[in-house]
């Protein structure tokens, strides 16, 4: 069995069809067919089912667990592959919620960049969900997710928190000494934020969920070009306040009743490929030079 058989068997699973697989690879579908039929004859198992009246390709419930395996085994042949040919370059895949990877990484970017031996970084942007699934499928290496969920296959860390604060444009940049109430903010000029759960949950408290008056963003970016007019306001992690103050004339505000904190999770699968395992150890040493 060679990696063109496993990558010839995740093309048939993946097109659910031997002609779609041939056609994939550029092969002849008795190609195909052969090297599947190998691959069971080697094993000693049955992957795929058989019969009249079968029209797409329907996985045996061991062929179901190989399945797993040769997308494993199909994994390390890349890891194998980049280390041939791009020598001692670690690859890494970075997955972060937008606020994350907005605010937050962009340091730690910018030192993964300068790393020795190169680091061939990737960065995705996806919601704290969305996440989960993509680490536990080794889709993405280490993701920073906004929600602690149980999830098969996949550790979760905290690995950061802030308060949360009110921001508002003003014309002198300042930390107010003065703490407002969330009823003495009128929702009709909010900028919203859907910073997790618990978040969520505070802020149904105080406000009407439904009311269709609120701008609702999932670009924290967006959000600070959007908080123009002096009675807008926006609930953000001081952090995020933080740097906006740098950027821009704005008001800081602590609440009498604060929400919980804005709170990053560290999200990684259980098992690691040594290469995977050395590359994502440097990024949570960046991360914790900037944020510890």
């Amino acid at each position: 069995m060679d990696f063109h058989s496993i990558d010839t068997f995740l093309a048939v699973v993946r097109t659910k069809t031997i002609s779609g697989a041939a056609e994939e690879l550029h092969l002849a579908q008795t190609t195909v067919s052969q090297r599947i039929k190998v691959i069971e004859k080697e094993i000693g198992v049955q992957l795929i089912e058989r019969g009249k009246g079968i029209k797409q390709i329907i996985l045996t419930p061991l062929g179901e667990e190989f399945y797993k395996l040769a997308k494993e085994w199909s994994r390390l042949g890349q890891e194998a592959k980049l280390l041939k040919t791009q020598g001692p370059q670690l690859p890494l895949i970075v997955g972060g919620v937008d606020s994350v990877n907005t605010f937050v990484l962009p340091k730690v970017f910018k030192k993964l960049s300068k790393h020795h031996p190169p680091i061939k970084l990737q960065i995705r942007t996806l919601h704290s969900d969305n996440l989960y699934s993509e680490v536990e499928n080794r889709h993405i290496d280490v993701a920073y997710s906004l929600r602690k969920r149980v999830h098969p296959n996949v550790n979760v860390k905290k690995c950061f928190t802030s308060p949360m604060v009110v921001l508002q444009t003003s014309d002198i940049s300042c930390y107010s000494s003065e703490k407002l109430h969330p009823k003495e903010l009128d929702s009709d000029y909010e900028l919203f934020m859907p910073w997790g759960v618990e978040y969520q949950s505070w802020h149904s408290y105080w406000w009407d969920p439904l009311s269709i008056s609120r701008i609702k963003l999932d670009s924290t970016h967006l959000l600070l070009h959007l908080l123009q007019d002096p009675l807008q306001w926006a609930i953000v992690p001081k952090w995020i306040a933080d740097e906006a103050i740098k950027r821009g004339s704005y008001k800081i505000y602590e609440l009498t009743d604060s929400p919980p904190d804005y709170t990053v999770y560290e999200l990684t699968h259980i098992k690691q490929t040594t290469l995977k395992q050395k590359a994502i150890e440097i990024i949570v040493h960046y991360f914790q030079e900037e944020f510890y």
